[in-house]
Protein backbone atom coordinates (compact mmCIF):
# COMPACT_ATOMS: atom_id res chain seq x y z
CA UNK A 1 0.00 0.00 0.00
CA UNK A 2 2.30 2.28 -1.27
CA UNK A 3 -0.15 4.80 -2.99
CA UNK A 4 0.48 8.43 -1.73
CA UNK A 5 -2.83 9.46 -2.95
CA UNK A 6 -4.17 6.64 -0.56
CA UNK A 7 -2.52 8.37 2.43
CA UNK A 8 -3.46 11.76 1.58
CA UNK A 9 -7.47 10.82 1.43
CA UNK A 10 -6.57 8.78 4.51
CA UNK A 11 -4.83 11.77 5.99
CA UNK A 12 -7.13 14.40 5.29
CA UNK A 13 -9.93 12.13 6.88
CA UNK A 14 -8.41 11.53 10.81
CA UNK A 15 -10.19 13.27 13.26
CA UNK A 16 -8.80 15.94 15.92
CA UNK A 17 -6.29 17.44 13.81
CA UNK A 18 -7.54 21.42 12.28
CA UNK A 19 -6.89 23.07 9.20
CA UNK A 20 -4.23 24.42 10.51
CA UNK A 21 -1.85 21.91 11.84
CA UNK A 22 -2.47 19.87 9.02
CA UNK A 23 -1.07 22.43 6.87
CA UNK A 24 1.83 22.56 8.94
CA UNK A 25 2.64 18.77 9.15
CA UNK A 26 1.79 18.82 5.45
CA UNK A 27 4.70 21.81 4.60
CA UNK A 28 7.31 19.98 7.31
CA UNK A 29 7.12 16.51 5.58
CA UNK A 30 6.26 17.14 2.10
CA UNK A 31 3.56 14.54 1.33
CA UNK A 32 1.42 12.51 3.32
CA UNK A 33 2.96 9.78 3.27
CA UNK A 34 6.08 10.95 4.56
CA UNK A 35 3.96 11.45 7.73
CA UNK A 36 2.68 8.22 8.09
CA UNK A 37 5.67 6.80 8.22
CA UNK A 38 6.86 9.51 10.98
CA UNK A 39 4.49 8.31 12.51
CA UNK A 40 5.97 4.56 13.00
CA UNK A 41 9.03 6.57 15.22
CA UNK A 42 6.62 7.68 17.22
CA UNK A 43 5.91 11.02 18.78
CA UNK A 44 9.78 11.90 18.59
CA UNK A 45 9.36 12.42 15.14
CA UNK A 46 6.78 15.70 16.24
CA UNK A 47 8.80 16.85 19.45
CA UNK A 48 9.72 20.00 17.74
CA UNK A 49 6.85 20.87 15.48
CA UNK A 50 4.54 22.43 18.41
CA UNK A 51 1.87 20.77 17.11
CA UNK A 52 -1.24 19.55 19.80
CA UNK A 53 -3.13 16.77 18.19
CA UNK A 54 0.08 14.67 18.51
CA UNK A 55 -2.28 11.40 19.58
CA UNK A 56 -4.99 12.02 16.58
CA UNK A 57 -1.86 11.52 14.15
CA UNK A 58 -0.50 8.71 16.00
CA UNK A 59 -3.76 6.90 15.99
CA UNK A 60 -4.35 4.47 13.38
CA UNK A 61 -5.20 5.94 9.93
CA UNK A 62 -8.72 5.62 8.15
CA UNK A 63 -6.67 3.37 5.17
CA UNK A 64 -9.61 1.33 4.35
CA UNK A 65 -12.08 4.26 4.31
CA UNK A 66 -9.65 5.86 2.11
CA UNK A 67 -9.46 2.51 -0.28
CA UNK A 68 -12.90 2.45 -0.48
CA UNK A 69 -12.90 6.04 -1.66
CA UNK A 70 -10.35 5.33 -4.54
CA UNK A 71 -12.69 2.72 -5.54
CA UNK A 72 -15.86 5.45 -5.78
CA UNK A 73 -13.87 7.82 -7.47
CA UNK A 74 -13.01 5.33 -10.21
CA UNK A 75 -15.96 4.40 -10.65
CA UNK A 76 -17.45 7.94 -11.03
CA UNK A 77 -14.12 9.14 -12.51
CA UNK A 78 -13.49 11.95 -9.67
CA UNK A 79 -9.85 13.22 -10.21
CA UNK A 80 -7.99 14.63 -7.07
CA UNK A 81 -5.39 17.30 -6.73
CA UNK A 82 -3.74 17.80 -3.23
CA UNK A 83 -2.11 20.08 -1.58
CA UNK A 84 1.62 18.78 -2.39
CA UNK A 85 0.42 18.57 -6.32
CA UNK A 86 2.30 21.68 -8.59
CA UNK A 87 -1.11 22.00 -9.93
CA UNK A 88 -3.03 22.96 -6.76
CA UNK A 89 -5.23 25.99 -6.72
CA UNK A 90 -2.02 28.81 -6.16
CA UNK A 91 -4.12 31.59 -4.26
CA UNK A 92 -5.50 28.57 -2.49
CA UNK A 93 -2.57 27.47 -1.09
CA UNK A 94 -1.22 30.76 0.69
CA UNK A 95 -4.38 29.92 2.23
CA UNK A 96 -3.12 29.00 6.26
CA UNK A 97 -6.46 26.62 6.27
CA UNK A 98 -6.53 25.29 3.12
CA UNK A 99 -7.44 21.93 2.68
CA UNK A 100 -5.60 18.92 2.16
CA UNK A 101 -7.19 17.45 -1.13
CA UNK A 102 -9.58 18.64 -3.50
CA UNK A 103 -12.03 16.58 -5.27
CA UNK A 104 -12.89 17.45 -8.85
CA UNK A 105 -14.33 16.47 -12.39
CA UNK A 106 -14.08 18.66 -15.16
CA UNK A 107 -10.34 20.73 -16.20
CA UNK A 108 -7.97 21.80 -13.32
CA UNK A 109 -6.54 24.70 -15.61
CA UNK A 110 -7.98 27.02 -12.07
CA UNK A 111 -4.79 28.61 -11.79
CA UNK A 112 -5.40 31.22 -14.54
CA UNK A 113 -4.00 35.24 -14.46
CA UNK A 114 -6.82 36.24 -12.99
CA UNK A 115 -9.84 34.33 -10.95
CA UNK A 116 -12.95 35.92 -9.07
CA UNK A 117 -15.17 34.47 -7.20
CA UNK A 118 -18.88 35.93 -7.38
CA UNK A 119 -21.53 34.84 -4.77
CA UNK A 120 -24.63 36.18 -3.56
CA UNK A 121 -28.21 35.31 -2.51
CA UNK A 122 -30.67 32.53 -3.91
CA UNK A 123 -33.42 34.80 -3.80
CA UNK A 124 -32.70 36.89 -6.49
CA UNK A 125 -33.94 39.75 -8.55
CA UNK A 126 -33.89 40.80 -12.36
CA UNK A 127 -31.18 43.46 -11.46
CA UNK A 128 -28.81 41.11 -10.40
CA UNK A 129 -29.39 39.39 -13.56
CA UNK A 130 -28.56 42.18 -15.81
CA UNK A 131 -25.40 43.20 -13.22
CA UNK A 132 -23.70 39.19 -13.60
CA UNK A 133 -24.77 39.51 -17.46
CA UNK A 134 -22.62 42.97 -17.68
CA UNK A 135 -19.70 42.23 -15.43
CA UNK A 136 -18.65 38.95 -17.50
CA UNK A 137 -19.14 40.70 -20.88
CA UNK A 138 -16.89 43.20 -19.74
CA UNK A 139 -14.36 41.13 -18.91
CA UNK A 140 -14.79 38.09 -20.89
CA UNK A 141 -11.61 39.29 -22.73
CA UNK A 142 -9.06 38.69 -20.19
CA UNK A 143 -7.01 35.31 -19.44
CA UNK A 144 -9.73 35.03 -16.61
CA UNK A 145 -12.17 32.13 -14.54
CA UNK A 146 -14.50 32.49 -12.37
CA UNK A 147 -15.67 30.82 -9.06
CA UNK A 148 -19.03 30.68 -7.13
CA UNK A 149 -20.85 27.75 -5.16
CA UNK A 150 -23.20 26.42 -7.72
CA UNK A 151 -26.11 26.90 -5.28
CA UNK A 152 -29.30 28.50 -6.25
CA UNK A 153 -29.80 31.69 -7.24
CA UNK A 154 -26.92 34.49 -8.20
CA UNK A 155 -24.37 31.26 -7.81
CA UNK A 156 -26.20 29.29 -10.31
CA UNK A 157 -26.84 32.28 -12.73
CA UNK A 158 -22.71 33.06 -12.49
CA UNK A 159 -21.98 29.57 -13.69
CA UNK A 160 -24.65 29.55 -16.56
CA UNK A 161 -23.73 33.62 -17.96
CA UNK A 162 -20.24 32.42 -17.52
CA UNK A 163 -21.10 28.84 -19.44
CA UNK A 164 -22.45 30.97 -22.00
CA UNK A 165 -19.47 33.27 -22.80
CA UNK A 166 -17.23 30.66 -22.67
CA UNK A 167 -15.56 31.40 -19.74
CA UNK A 168 -14.07 29.06 -17.22
CA UNK A 169 -15.82 28.30 -14.00
CA UNK A 170 -15.29 25.99 -11.36
CA UNK A 171 -18.27 25.40 -8.28
CA UNK A 172 -17.28 24.52 -5.01
CA UNK A 173 -20.11 22.10 -3.26
CA UNK A 174 -20.49 21.34 -0.29
CA UNK A 175 -21.17 17.79 -0.35
CA UNK A 176 -19.34 14.95 -2.42
CA UNK A 177 -19.21 14.56 -5.78
CA UNK A 178 -20.99 11.44 -6.14
CA UNK A 179 -24.28 13.10 -5.23
CA UNK A 180 -24.23 17.03 -7.07
CA UNK A 181 -26.13 19.18 -4.41
CA UNK A 182 -28.54 20.96 -5.32
CA UNK A 183 -29.60 18.15 -7.51
CA UNK A 184 -31.14 20.84 -9.43
CA UNK A 185 -27.79 21.91 -11.13
CA UNK A 186 -26.36 18.32 -11.85
CA UNK A 187 -26.88 19.21 -15.91
CA UNK A 188 -25.61 22.83 -15.28
CA UNK A 189 -22.10 20.97 -13.41
CA UNK A 190 -21.98 18.95 -16.57
CA UNK A 191 -21.80 22.09 -19.02
CA UNK A 192 -19.03 23.12 -16.51
CA UNK A 193 -16.70 20.54 -17.29
CA UNK A 194 -16.41 22.15 -20.67
CA UNK A 195 -13.80 24.94 -19.80
CA UNK A 196 -14.14 24.52 -15.75
CA UNK A 197 -16.14 22.04 -13.45
CA UNK A 198 -17.05 20.99 -9.73
CA UNK A 199 -14.60 20.62 -6.63
CA UNK A 200 -14.87 19.94 -2.99
CA UNK A 201 -12.67 18.90 -0.22
CA UNK A 202 -15.24 16.23 0.95
CA UNK A 203 -15.17 12.61 0.07
CA UNK A 204 -18.32 10.68 -1.19
CA UNK A 205 -21.75 10.62 0.73
CA UNK A 206 -21.19 13.74 2.58
CA UNK A 207 -24.49 15.28 3.53
CA UNK A 208 -25.47 18.99 2.90
CA UNK A 209 -25.38 19.97 6.40
CA UNK A 210 -25.10 23.00 7.69
CA UNK A 211 -21.60 23.47 8.71
CA UNK A 212 -20.56 22.22 5.83
CA UNK A 213 -21.15 25.29 4.10
CA UNK A 214 -19.31 27.86 5.67
CA UNK A 215 -16.26 25.68 5.25
CA UNK A 216 -17.02 25.25 1.68
CA UNK A 217 -16.98 29.69 1.39
CA UNK A 218 -13.61 29.33 2.11
CA UNK A 219 -12.24 27.77 -0.74
CA UNK A 220 -14.45 30.22 -3.12
CA UNK A 221 -13.12 33.08 -1.39
CA UNK A 222 -9.55 31.11 -0.89
CA UNK A 223 -9.32 30.78 -4.89
CA UNK A 224 -9.92 34.08 -6.31
CA UNK A 225 -8.12 37.05 -6.44
CA UNK A 226 -11.37 39.11 -5.41
CA UNK A 227 -14.88 38.52 -4.18
CA UNK A 228 -17.70 40.47 -5.67
CA UNK A 229 -21.47 40.18 -3.67
CA UNK A 230 -24.22 40.80 -6.21
CA UNK A 231 -27.15 40.52 -3.65
CA UNK A 232 -27.18 39.56 -0.28
CA UNK A 233 -29.46 40.21 3.15
CA UNK A 234 -27.35 40.96 6.43
CA UNK A 235 -26.76 37.65 7.27
CA UNK A 236 -26.22 34.51 4.79
CA UNK A 237 -23.49 32.90 3.14
CA UNK A 238 -22.32 35.64 1.23
CA UNK A 239 -21.40 37.30 3.99
CA UNK A 240 -19.51 34.87 4.98
CA UNK A 241 -17.25 34.12 2.15
CA UNK A 242 -17.19 38.23 2.14
CA UNK A 243 -15.25 37.93 5.33
CA UNK A 244 -13.31 35.48 4.51
CA UNK A 245 -12.24 36.64 1.55
CA UNK A 246 -11.23 40.05 3.39
CA UNK A 247 -9.62 37.87 6.17
CA UNK A 248 -7.21 36.57 3.31
CA UNK A 249 -6.58 40.12 2.21
CA UNK A 250 -8.15 39.58 -1.01
CA UNK A 251 -10.67 42.29 -2.57
CA UNK A 252 -13.67 42.32 -1.91
CA UNK A 253 -16.61 44.26 -3.95
CA UNK A 254 -20.09 44.89 -3.78
CA UNK A 255 -22.80 45.98 -5.69
CA UNK A 256 -25.10 48.62 -4.12
CA UNK A 257 -29.23 48.71 -4.09
CA UNK A 258 -31.91 50.48 -3.32
CA UNK A 259 -31.74 51.48 0.84
CA UNK A 260 -34.90 49.71 1.24
CA UNK A 261 -34.41 46.60 -0.61
CA UNK A 262 -34.02 44.00 1.51
CA UNK A 263 -31.60 41.50 -0.85
CA UNK A 264 -29.51 44.41 -1.15
CA UNK A 265 -28.64 45.15 2.56
CA UNK A 266 -26.17 42.94 3.12
CA UNK A 267 -23.84 44.62 0.09
CA UNK A 268 -24.46 48.02 1.80
CA UNK A 269 -23.42 47.02 5.18
CA UNK A 270 -20.55 45.69 3.51
CA UNK A 271 -19.78 48.92 1.41
CA UNK A 272 -20.57 50.96 4.94
CA UNK A 273 -17.97 48.86 7.14
CA UNK A 274 -15.54 49.24 4.64
CA UNK A 275 -15.56 45.69 4.28
CA UNK A 276 -16.21 45.40 0.81
CA UNK A 277 -15.38 48.37 -2.04
CA UNK A 278 -17.98 50.24 -3.96
CA UNK A 279 -18.98 47.76 -7.52
CA UNK A 280 -20.06 49.94 -10.33
CA UNK A 281 -19.25 48.97 -13.85
CA UNK A 282 -16.42 45.82 -15.41
CA UNK A 283 -13.83 49.08 -15.66
CA UNK A 284 -14.04 50.45 -12.55
CA UNK A 285 -13.16 46.99 -11.59
CA UNK A 286 -10.83 46.22 -13.39
CA UNK A 287 -9.05 49.72 -12.78
CA UNK A 288 -9.40 48.91 -8.69
CA UNK A 289 -7.56 45.78 -9.24
CA UNK A 290 -4.93 47.21 -11.24
CA UNK A 291 -5.91 44.88 -13.82
CA UNK A 292 -7.18 47.12 -16.99
CA UNK A 293 -4.02 49.65 -16.36
CA UNK A 294 -1.90 46.29 -17.03
CA UNK A 295 -3.42 45.28 -19.98
CA UNK A 296 -3.25 48.78 -21.51
CA UNK A 297 0.53 48.82 -20.32
CA UNK A 298 1.22 45.48 -21.68
CA UNK A 299 -0.53 46.80 -25.45
CA UNK A 300 1.46 50.34 -25.10
CA UNK A 301 4.89 48.61 -24.73
CA UNK A 302 4.89 46.49 -28.11
CA UNK A 303 6.96 47.42 -30.27
CA UNK A 304 5.35 47.65 -33.83
CA UNK A 305 7.44 45.52 -36.50
CA UNK A 306 7.06 47.86 -39.12
CA UNK A 307 5.06 51.32 -39.42
CA UNK A 308 1.19 51.06 -39.41
CA UNK A 309 -1.10 52.71 -42.02
CA UNK A 310 -3.20 55.68 -40.62
CA UNK A 311 -6.12 53.79 -41.03
CA UNK A 312 -4.75 50.80 -39.26
CA UNK A 313 -3.45 53.25 -36.54
CA UNK A 314 -7.03 54.39 -35.68
CA UNK A 315 -8.30 50.79 -35.98
CA UNK A 316 -5.91 49.83 -33.46
CA UNK A 317 -6.98 52.96 -31.38
CA UNK A 318 -10.72 52.32 -31.78
CA UNK A 319 -10.21 49.01 -30.38
CA UNK A 320 -8.23 49.66 -27.46
CA UNK A 321 -10.91 51.81 -25.98
CA UNK A 322 -13.95 49.40 -26.69
CA UNK A 323 -12.31 46.08 -26.60
CA UNK A 324 -13.85 43.76 -27.12
CA UNK A 325 -15.43 45.18 -30.23
CA UNK A 326 -17.36 43.55 -32.95
CA UNK A 327 -16.36 43.80 -36.75
CA UNK A 328 -19.17 45.02 -37.79
CA UNK A 329 -19.19 47.51 -35.62
CA UNK A 330 -15.69 48.36 -36.94
CA UNK A 331 -16.75 48.04 -40.74
CA UNK A 332 -19.78 51.17 -39.95
CA UNK A 333 -17.53 53.48 -38.12
CA UNK A 334 -15.02 53.79 -40.69
CA UNK A 335 -17.57 52.68 -43.28
CA UNK A 336 -14.96 49.93 -44.74
CA UNK A 337 -16.13 46.35 -46.74
CA UNK A 338 -15.87 43.68 -44.64
CA UNK A 339 -13.01 42.16 -46.57
CA UNK A 340 -10.79 45.10 -46.45
CA UNK A 341 -11.47 45.87 -42.97
CA UNK A 342 -10.23 42.04 -42.48
CA UNK A 343 -7.12 42.92 -44.28
CA UNK A 344 -6.40 45.82 -41.70
CA UNK A 345 -7.37 43.55 -38.62
CA UNK A 346 -4.72 41.00 -39.94
CA UNK A 347 -2.31 43.62 -40.51
CA UNK A 348 -3.24 44.41 -36.47
CA UNK A 349 -3.36 40.54 -35.28
CA UNK A 350 0.23 39.84 -37.15
CA UNK A 351 1.66 42.42 -35.64
CA UNK A 352 0.71 40.51 -32.47
CA UNK A 353 -1.35 44.22 -31.33
CA UNK A 354 -5.11 42.12 -30.98
CA UNK A 355 -6.44 39.16 -30.54
CA UNK A 356 -9.41 37.57 -32.62
CA UNK A 357 -11.99 35.89 -30.79
CA UNK A 358 -14.98 33.91 -31.58
CA UNK A 359 -18.61 35.60 -33.18
CA UNK A 360 -15.82 38.12 -34.92
CA UNK A 361 -15.33 39.77 -31.71
CA UNK A 362 -11.70 41.83 -31.46
CA UNK A 363 -9.67 42.67 -28.33
CA UNK A 364 -6.35 44.39 -27.63
CA UNK A 365 -3.78 41.54 -27.30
Amino acid sequence: MNNPLLYSIAFSQIHGINLYERKKLMNVFGSALYIYNACQQGAEAFVDLEIKSIASILSPWPLKAAAEELATMKLLNIDTCCIDDATYPNRLFQCEDAPTILFYKGIKKWNLPYLISIVGTRNHTLYADKVIQELLEGIQHLNLGVVSGLALGIDGMVHQRACQLNIPNWGVIATGLDDIYPAQHQRLANKMMDTGGILTENTSNTQPLAFQFPKRNRIVAGMSDATIVIESQVKGGSMITAGLARGYNREVFAVPGKLTDQKSSGCLALIRSNTAQLYQSPTQLLESLGWAAQEDKTSSQKPHPFELSPICQEILGVISKQSPIHRDQLSNLFNLHIGLLSTHLLTLELNGLILPHGGAFYSIR
